[in-house]
């Protein structure tokens, strides 16, 4: 009896209690490999496969049937019709078999394990029979974790099709059916829910569907994955790369930070394995897992090693200046001293660039500290709690910062400067002194003014405009944008550099906000890998040029130089691209009804940064200019939709698109409005217009998300016409 059942067995798949039908291209002949990780339906699907043709051979293998002996046997009990006997030799046992299929090419052979034949004579005999499905046209289709070793060469040659693990997971709508099949009352956005949680890992929507539970972290915790991953996936990997696996799931990175920051060198190839059996997704060089996966495993790893393991990637990403990606896993680790560590080295950083929301990540993080030591980590806080309109918090950090201190120093500054601003129509005489004194200290120092919103900025220009003691001295006007332009007098009269270099020593120093800057650290800037032997005595001589051209203003003192640093005078500056710096602003806040004050710079291009500067940090601010200008036409654009001004959101969409010209996003709001206002010729004429950009720099055609947009915005009987439009 027990022997007739595990014959029974051997060649029938089980199917699932639940089970969904895939959509499937019926077989044509050669050789097919389903390759991917436990719990993905891979058997499933080869009982999907089998029922649909009644006349297949099927063979599920197991451990006990690695050898050609055992193989013979499997061979003779799913075939009796072909005559072969254990007693057959693993080449005769093949052709009696083939001699059969051959003959009725219909009547595919579905082996279920075949990675188990590792035997030098079963390995044999599995490639000889992918051999002849491919020589005489029968199917042949295999599912096992991993490549047999005795069909890479089929597929390293292209003649095998190959399916991986992302071709079972579950599309939402065969989660649907999957989840109603399980639970009727599941409600769509549970299921959707679900969908995202898992990745469409089928074991995982069938067991936390079972749970019952709507909460994934919560039904995940009451399921019995954790036993099902450990035994049927970490068993079936090696020391090292389970090891991977585990603090991939835990980090989530790139290969950099595997390599590196964690010193794993393997990390490519094991990614690869993982991507291929369906564990992990990712591109090639990230790595990615579904939720459910890094729920479940971030508490295998033992908490010494977890803890180091994030301090490591904290300080790689720290000092690749990778601060969004340190910040997540402070979220994650809740490592707070690592928090305050990159406020205290890029504080500055991060506010010069406005990056108020990742020092907010952290100043929440660090609020589990009993004492945070860094004065620097307290001011950028405090910066940020302004940004964040909160008074009372700005004021307890900075006068923290200041007690580390026994005189007069940046962060008291600081504060006298804010609160004076913030008070000043309460006592305006006494704030403006305050005001005046802070600013100069900040100015004597080098140091730059901090952030301050419009209001304030414009109580500050209003104090320094009417102090008693202004001398009415001319200021140099300093243009960005487009090409570098210094101007100077009521005249406006262009500064006459001898090199681009004088006028880019200038704008290096003013994007460091005039703060002092290293001698080195400017020649590397101006020169690059080319730098000229003389380097030194040519800085000098183009800074003496320079002071002598402004020495006409009375600005010869503009730069100054002290212990190898050069400081810049920013009182003597007039910033002309102030307003773009303030829509920039507006942008990283997310605000774009304070966009429609500034819809006169939007309407065209500003120019790009330091355009006539062909120098490393200048693209690379240049790029972020150009980002806040597209995201400034978008933000404002979609103002204008929501107020139903449709052309107003296209012009502005336009004037990004220029900037921007193979972006789907564009174009999907630009078919939008045109959709909206009643203009389909138009929508027709911008989509085709992108199309054929697209086919002639790089030989493709716009994601099937945008072609449904475009098509769903013209009559049913346009839309039948797509292949004449999409081609």
């Amino acid at each position: 009896m027990a022997e007739k059942l595990s014959m029974r067995l051997k060649h029938s798949f089980r199917r699932p209690k639940h089970f969904v039908r895939r959509e499937l291209k019926a077989l044509n002949g050669g050789l097919t490999l389903i390759c991917c990780c436990a719990g993905s339906g891979k058997t499933a699907l080869l009982s999907q496969l089998a029922d649909e043709n009644k006349k297949s051979v099927c063979i599920c293998a197991g451990a006990e049937d690695n050898s050609v002996r055992r193989f013979t046997s499997l061979l003779s009990e799913a075939l009796p019709e072909a005559g072969i006997t254990p007693d057959d030799g693993g080449y005769e046992a093949v052709s009696r078999l083939v001699s059969v299929l051959s003959k009725d090419l219909g009547r595919p052979l579905i082996i279920d394990d075949a990675d188990v034949f590792t035997d030098s004579g079963a390995s044999s005999m599995l490639r000889l029979l992918a051999q002849a499905a491919l020589e005489y046209g029968f199917s042949m289709v295999t599912a096992s974790r991993s490549v047999p070793s005795a069909l890479l060469p089929f597929v390293m040659e292209g003649d095998a099709h190959l399916l991986g693990g992302d071709a079972l997971r579950l599309s939402l709508d065969e989660a649907v059916s999957l989840a109603r099949s399980i639970r009727k009352e599941a409600s769509e956005e549970n299921i959707r829910q679900l969908h995202s949680y898992t990745g469409g890992w089928c074991i995982a929507m069938s067991e936390l569907l079972r749970t019952g539970i709507d909460d994934p972290d919560r039904a995940a915790d009451c399921s019995l994955l954790q036993e099902y991953i450990s035994g049927s996936i970490l068993d079936g990997l090696d020391g090292d790369m389970r090891q991977f696996f585990l603090i991939s799931a835990l980090l989530q990175g790139d290969e950099e930070l595997y390599r590196d920051g964690l010193g794993m060198q393997s990390a490519g190839v094991f990614r690869q394995r993982l991507v291929r059996m369906g564990i992990a997704g990712g591109n090639e060089n990230f790595i990615s897992y579904p939720q459910v996966l890094r729920h479940i495993l971030s508490g295998i790893l033992p908490a010494e090693q977890r803890n180091e393991l994030m301090e490591r990637a904290s300080d790689h990403y720290i000092s690749e200046k990778r601060f969004a990606e340190a910040v997540q896993l402070f979220e994650v680790s809740g490592n707070a001293r690592a928090a305050e560590r990159l406020l205290q080295l890029y504080g500055d950083k991060l506010l010069t660039n406005c990056e108020f929301e990742l020092i907010g990540y952290c100043g929440r993080i660090i609020g589990s500290l009993t004492r945070v030591r860094s004065p620097e980590a307290l001011g950028a806080l405090a910066q940020y709690y302004y940004y964040n309109s909160d008074h009372e918090k700005m004021e307890q950090a900075f006068n923290l910062a200041d007690s580390m201190f026994g005189k007069e120093n940046r962060f008291s500054v600081l504060r006298k400067l804010y609160n004076g601003l913030i008070r000043y129509e309460l006592k305006p005489a006494l704030y403006s002194e305050n005001v005046i004194s802070a600013v100069n200290w900040l100015s004597s120092n080098g140091l730059q003014l901090p952030f301050l919103y419009s209001r304030e900025r414009d109580i500050l220009s209003h104090i320094m405009n009417s102090r008693d003691d202004s001398t009415g001295e001319d200021k140099l006007s300093v243009r960005r944008f487009g090409s570098l332009r210094l101007t100077a007098g009521e005249r406006h009269t262009e500064i006459q550099c001898r090199t681009k270099r004088s006028a880019e020593i200038i704008a290096y120093i003013l994007e460091n906000g005039g703060k002092p800057v290293a001698r080195d650290e400017l020649l590397s800037a101006l020169w690059q890998e080319d730098m000229p032997a003389n380097a030194v005595a040519m800085l000098h001589n183009m800074i003496y040029h320079l002071r002598r051209e402004l020495s006409a203003y009375g600005m010869e003192n503009i730069i100054s130089y002290k212990n190898r640093f050069y400081t810049l005078d920013t009182d003597m500056i007039e910033d002309a691209d102030r307003e773009i710096f303030e829509v920039c602003q507006v942008v990283q806040s997310g605000r774009a009804e304070e966009l429609i004050k500034h819809e006169e710079l939007l309407k065209s291009y500003w120019g790009s940064y330091l355009g006539s500067i062909d120098s490393p940090w200048a693209n690379e601010k240049r790029e972020y200019y150009d980002r806040c200008y597209v995201s400034a036409c978008t933000m404002l654009a979609g103002h204008y939709r929501e107020e139903g001004r449709l052309d107003d959101a296209v012009a502005m969409l336009k004037n990004a698109y220029r900037l921007d010209p193979y972006s789907e996003q564009l174009v999907y709001e630009m078919l939008s409005c045109y959709s909206a206002s009643g203009k389909p010729d138009k929508a027709k004429s911008c989509y085709e217009e992108f199309c054929a950009r697209l086919d002639a720099e790089f030989g493709t055609r716009p994601g099937k998300w945008l072609r449904n947009h475009f098509f769903s915005c013209f009559s049913d009987e346009a839309y039948q016409k797509e292949d004449a439009y999409d081609r």
